[in-house]
């Protein structure tokens, strides 16, 4: 739940949230991660542009999309404190109650987390709910969240339903 928060705050480069440790993928993340934190420091790309107010709303939406973890919560509500912005359980309620959940994926789902990884993982649950996200928000990568998620693909809708057939129409957080 976490690794997909940090994807959806938009701090974690784009597929960082599911690609299993093994998969090559991780390798070239990393080794893009690491240049993408230097070109950062040249640009003066600073947290506090980043773990805005509205990437804390994306990341709350998309928490309720994929049925992740009550322990999102906590985090979430403390990493916005010491960024300075106001984040409460009353937010989650209201943000997230009414997010269907995409996901089906264990514990209350079928699948695995490597089978999201390749249904399209987080990109493609974001593009699903793009209409309730910040699409201008910016992200690590230099683009807007926006940006980040416009080529996504599903390729399992079995793995990451739609949004008009959802996994749990009413399933919370």
């Amino acid at each position: 739940t976490m690794a997909s928060m940090v994807e959806a705050l938009g701090v974690g480069l784009p597929g960082n949230a599911a690609y299993p440790a093994v998969d090559g993928r991780r390798n070239v993340l990393a080794r893009n991660a690491g240049r993408r934190i230097v070109d950062m420091v040249h640009e003066d790309m600073v947290l506090s542009r980043i773990l805005t107010r509205e990437a804390f709303e994306n990341a709350i939406r998309t928490l309720a999309a994929i049925g992740g973890s009550t322990n999102a919560v906590i985090h979430l509500i403390a990493i916005a404190g010491r960024m300075g912005v106001k984040l409460t359980v009353e937010d989650f309620d209201r943000l997230g109650s009414e997010m269907p959940c995409l996901v089906n994926l264990q514990p209350s789902g079928k699948y695995l987390m490597e089978d999201f990884c390749y249904a399209g993982g987080l990109p493609a649950v974001m593009k699903e709910i793009s209409g309730s996200l910040h699409l201008g928000a910016m992200t690590a990568s230099g683009r807007t969240v926006g940006e980040n998620i416009a080529s996504a693909e599903n390729f399992n809708t079995d793995v990451i339903q739609p949004l008009d057939k959802p996994f749990m129409e009413k399933a919370g957080i």
